[in-house]
């Protein structure tokens, strides 16, 4: 498995976020519900990110990058894991339809390693291939999942995602277990209840609701992005 390295071309692409993708380098990625945050809580923190990032120019050796999540996606996922907004991820139905499309090109368009799908929010641990790039991959699994979700009448959350997401490329074997290792924790430390969550893959001594592998339907799903 390769590891992010500060030295090597790495591939940028700007949304509302800077997303960096290297190669099949391991990608932790963060995306949510578009009611997930109040602007009350997210203004200072976006605010505070955005003079942290104006004195700290990218590419940042691993401290930098340290101190930067230590400060900002720590307190993010903090803010997240409180449930704010209609948690409509809690729904077994609806973590079922993104459960699906997170399985639908693994091992085709990259390497799902783990994931759990909050109430508000989703966090997914993999490694893509090399015709692939990260912005196509998230763009597929919240613009079809939410289309799903909508047309099952089972949200009417509109938009249902947060138009960006957030990414961090893992650097070593040390930082992909402890990533690992937040994913399966993070239903404990927010106090979430089996039933209102979703792990895959799910540990033996506590599993959540099982998560059904990809099925194509039919021709048009087949050919989705």
């Amino acid at each position: 498995m390769d590891f992010f390295n500060e030295s090597a071309e790495i591939e940028r692409t700007i949304h509302k976020l800077s997303h960096w993708q290297q190669g099949r380098v391991p990608v932790f990625v963060t995306f949510r519900l578009a009611d997930s945050l109040p602007l009350e809580v997210l203004k200072p923190l976006i605010s505070a990110r955005d003079h942290f990032r104006a004195h700290h120019p990218k590419p940042w050796d691993e401290a930098t990058e340290n101190e930067f999540h230590r400060q900002f996606s720590v307190k993010l996922d903090e803010y997240l894991d409180v449930g704010h907004g209609c948690c409509a991820l809690r729904a077994l139905a609806v973590a079922e339809i993104i459960a699906k499309r997170l399985h639908h090109f693994d091992h085709q368009r990259y390497d799902l390693h783990s994931y759990v799908i909050m109430p508000n929010h989703v966090h997914v641990l993999f490694s893509l291939h090399s015709t692939t790039t990260l912005p196509d991959v998230v763009k597929a699994w919240k613009g079809i999942s939410s289309r799903l979700i909508h047309q099952a009448g089972l949200s009417d959350l509109n938009p249902f995602w947060q138009p960006d997401y957030f990414d961090r490329l893992i650097r070593s074997p040390q930082h992909l277990a402890k990533v690992q290792r937040y994913i399966e924790d993070n239903p404990a430390k927010a106090y979430i209840p089996p039933g209102d969550y979703l792990l895959w893959p799910a540990p033996a001594k506590e599993r959540g609701h099982s998560c059904p592998q990809a099925e194509a339907t039919d021709s048009e799903e087949r050919n989705m992005p």
